[in-house]
């Protein structure tokens, strides 16, 4: 009796039903994220390029882009430099003499993601409104930011990118999380960002047939919920430290003063108590030029704010209220031409 064929198919049957209960209700979870759209905002496009002047810059959205999804729920065109832009293609001779530009650098939020439209980014805001104020001078605004630069990487945009458009300002935009430098993913052979936290593999055909699985990334948001960033910059400012990748700042001025360009930073928006501690006075000590957008996060309800229900990018509403502090502070900068 213990050779019995009916007690071996036993077990493998018992193991068969519980595959089959697995696999349906993973169907039933995955049907759910769907309906409930919490991964919509991260389902993208392989938007990204490799940039090849310096390791400095891992990434920067690929040239010449037209109607492409990028994180977000964004809809986007590039222009020839990679830049989010209005007009996809877009070329940019030298600099004309009625011509005023500026150079902006950021991280997601600067790039606009959460923002469908191009035209609601506050660096459009900036460029659309400064042309409204005023005709002496055509005002472009060129939009550097890229999702998860680190102030790293935005030193190294004004180096080795923005130089390049003949800029007559610079600005850097930036949260309190851009000073982890820790936060800047690897990009693959196709164009994804890849998280270092949770890649095993830079190019995985595994991973490149699980990215339209919208359970995963339910997964891997509780992931990484767990995981402790190494230097949380968030924490050691609100406790009034200065970070040590701070030098990035002095580094993006000193690049600056050095071309003889004016440049700003600019301290985004975020809902809530002040999460900069005592950067300003630092920034203050250093004789670097820089304007507090904090306190807007609070003219705004949790919901206005958000740039969808599960996005806490800044809304188009958030975007517009900065492109136009932003487009008074340049308004009233000695070398703006009125």
């Amino acid at each position: 009796m213990s050779g019995s064929p009916f007690m071996t198919r036993k077990p493998f049957r018992k193991l068969l039903g519980a595959a089959c209960v697995l696999l349906i209700t993973l169907i039933a979870l995955e049907v759910a994220v769907r309906v409930w759209g919490y991964s919509e905002r991260h389902i993208y496009d392989p938007i990204y390029t490799s940039f090849d002047r310096t390791e400095d810059i891992p990434y920067i959205p690929k040239p010449n882009l037209r109607e492409a999804r990028a994180r977000g729920l964004a809809m986007i065109n590039t222009d020839s430099l990679g830049l989010r832009a209005k007009i996809a293609g877009g070329v940019y001779g030298a600099k004309q003499p009625n011509e005023y530009r500026i150079a902006l650098v950021g991280d997601s939020c600067t790039f606009g993601e959460g923002v469908t439209r191009t035209e609601d980014t506050f660096a459009q805001v900036l460029e659309d409104t400064l042309n409204q104020q005023q005709q002496a001078v055509t005002v472009k605004v060129f939009n550097y930011g890229a999702s998860a630069y680190s102030v790293k990487e935005m030193a190294a945009t004004l180096q080795y990118r923005m130089v390049d458009i003949q800029p007559d300002f610079v600005v850097m935009a930036i949260i309190s999380a851009d000073f982890n430098l820790s936060r800047t993913p690897v990009i693959d052979s196709v164009g994804y960002l890849v998280d270092k936290r949770v890649s095993f593999s830079h190019d995985s055909p595994v991973r490149d047939g699980l990215r339209g699985v919208h359970l995963l990334y339910v997964l891997r948001d509780v992931v990484l919920s767990w995981i402790s960033p190494s230097g949380d910059s968030a924490v050691s400012l609100s406790r009034g430290e200065i970070p040590e990748s701070y030098r990035y700042l002095q580094q993006f001025r000193g690049l600056a003063e050095q071309r003889g360009l004016p440049c700003l930073i600019v301290l985004l928006p975020k809902q809530g108590a002040n999460v900069w501690g005592s950067l300003p006075a630092r920034l203050r000590q250093d004789a670097v030029k820089y304007i507090d957008l904090s306190a807007f996060g609070n003219e705004f309800t949790r919901e206005q704010y958000m740039g969808s229900r599960f996005d806490p990018h800044p809304s188009a509403a958030v975007h517009h209220r900065i492109g136009e502090a932003l487009a008074d502070y340049v308004r009233h900068q000695p070398g703006f031409a009125l």
